[in-house]
């Protein structure tokens, strides 16, 4: 062994084994934004990415993605999600396919420019955002899905922005 091997290698190890390890390798789901902390924009982004993240494998129906997403809804859409009733969440024809394969969709949303301007002051805004999923496969490999576009209405309550409304656009 060479003198600079010897050096180089001798930084490699801790002979006293008494430092401790301060990292970790918990996969820790992050808590999405707190609903009474966030604007319109964000409420309206926060509250599609979880409408949109669905687990085919465990869920019922894309209905229990809304339920995950009750502390950002407000008005009629809080309702159906509390009442179990289901809404108008356009059927999938990949669903079942996902499900047997365990795959499950994550979303990401951006306010998009198509957004409607709004007068300063308003308590209730519409906001369009650009959500685009991604197939998270059991093999972990993932597959983007086309970009869409969906017009929310956001109101301003006591507890903060709450989505009360949300369409599809074409």
């Amino acid at each position: 062994m060479t003198a600079a091997a010897a050096i180089a290698l001798s930084g490699c190890g801790n002979e006293s084994g008494s430092a401790p390890h301060t990292g970790t390798d918990d996969h820790v789901a992050i808590n999405p934004l707190s609903p009474q902390e966030i604007d319109a924009d964000q409420t309206a982004t926060t509250a599609m990415q979880m409408i949109l993240s669905w687990q085919p494998a465990v869920d019922a129906s894309k209905g229990d993605a809304l339920v995950r997403a009750k502390p950002w809804l407000g008005g009629d859409l809080l309702a159906a999600a509390e009442d179990g009733k289901s809404v108008s969440i356009r059927p999938d024809r990949d669903w079942q396919q996902w499900a047997a394969s365990k795959d499950a969709l994550t979303a990401n949303c951006v306010r998009s420019d198509t957004t409607p301007a709004a007068p300063a002051g308003m308590r209730t805004v519409v906001i369009d955002v650009t959500c685009r999923q991604s197939v998270l496969h059991a093999t972990g490999q993932s597959t983007p899905r086309t970009p869409e576009t969906w017009r929310t209405t956001v109101t301003r309550t006591d507890d903060g922005w709450r989505l009360t409304d949300y369409r599809f656009q074409q």
